[in-house]
């Protein structure tokens, strides 16, 4: 039952409008996440690990994962390095994924390598065809979008799902044909007066909440106004004051827009303390906290957990 739970609450966090790097948002306005950066940098499983350390352990298992980003080992990082790195610690992470759930399946409900709608159904909701069944209005909305996204998945049209395809359901922001499943779910979840466009309250309320702010007693921050601006003069971009399908896709995944160089120049602007477009050793170090951030203040044997040599 833990992980029937478990598989359909993945279906539908995965919804969420997020970039394909990191669940957290890079920027609102002009206030930055850091958390995004750790979560592309070292992978989200990683970015969790590093958290649970202190600044001196989260330097010293950085500096034994800087060496393995130098590929061609003149003892610096460069950008096209860093991008490297970036993208083998998402691909490492969603392959991970797939593959904790993949095993989970029970071996008769795989066959030649493939499972069926029906199989993956009974596993998840109880019941392969639901007929007579009866569930919650929430997992009636996570069953209808899980069926819309297998049927996108399922790139040959054969009715089942390898591996492969199998991935591009369960992380579909990874695969460019599932680019307007991403889109239909975004705009699904933001578009709270189910009229099929996010209009600018939406748009704002996706990324603000006035309770994370108690601190400005209703007064939303600066940043919000920019947000405003952005809507208005880029996004919306027939002034209409609403997004269409076509100008949220442009929003959330813009065609021809790389992730991980967008993240591994961020990352050098940040860090290239002496401009030289290479990263040392000690320039990663001293910016440890945008690399990797470490948190905790109180820990004990969770540090010796997981051995450095492992990233």
């Amino acid at each position: 039952m833990k992980f029937v739970i478990a598989c359909a609450l993945v279906a539908l966090c995965l919804a969420e409008h997020h970039d394909p790097l990191s669940d957290k948002k890079h920027f609102k306005g002009s206030e930055h996440d850091p958390k995004f950066d750790h979560e592309a940098f070292l992978g989200k499983d990683a970015a969790a690990e590093f958290d649970e350390l202190t600044p001196e352990k989260s330097k010293e298992r950085l500096g034994k994962l800087v060496p393995k980003m130098d590929s061609n080992g003149d003892g610096v990082i460069e950008e096209n390095e860093l991008k490297d790195h970036i993208n083998f610690m998402q691909k490492r992470y969603v392959n991970n994924d797939v593959e904790r759930t993949w095993k989970n399946y029970k071996e008769d409900k795989i066959v030649d390598g493939k499972i069926t709608w029906a199989a993956y159904r009974e596993m998840v909701y109880g019941h392969p065809t639901g007929e007579n069944q009866e569930i919650s209005d929430q997992y009636k909305k996570m069953l209808v979008r899980d069926e819309k996204r297998w049927a996108a998945s399922d790139y040959d049209s054969s009715g089942t799902l390898d591996r492969t395809e199998y991935g591009c359901f369960m992380h579909p922001e990874d695969c460019e044909h599932m680019r307007d499943v991403v889109v239909s779910e975004t705009v699904e979840d933001i578009d709270k007066n189910k009229d099929g466009y996010v209009d600018l309250e939406e748009y704002i309320g996706d990324m603000y909440r006035p309770e994370d702010y108690p601190e400005l007693n209703g007064k939303e921050p600066d940043w919000v106004a920019s947000e405003r601006e952005m809507f208005k003069e880029h996004r919306d971009k027939d002034n209409d004051g609403k997004l269409n399908q076509n100008e949220m896709r442009d929003w959330i995944m813009p065609i021809g827009f790389d992730h991980a160089e967008a993240e591994a120049r961020h990352l050098m602007g940040i860090s290239d303390d002496n401009k030289d477009g290479k990263l040392s050793h000690d320039e990663i170090i001293a910016h440890y906290d945008t690399f990797v951030g470490s948190q905790a203040t109180d820990y004990g044997e969770q540090l010796q957990k997981h051995d450095p040599a492992d990233l």
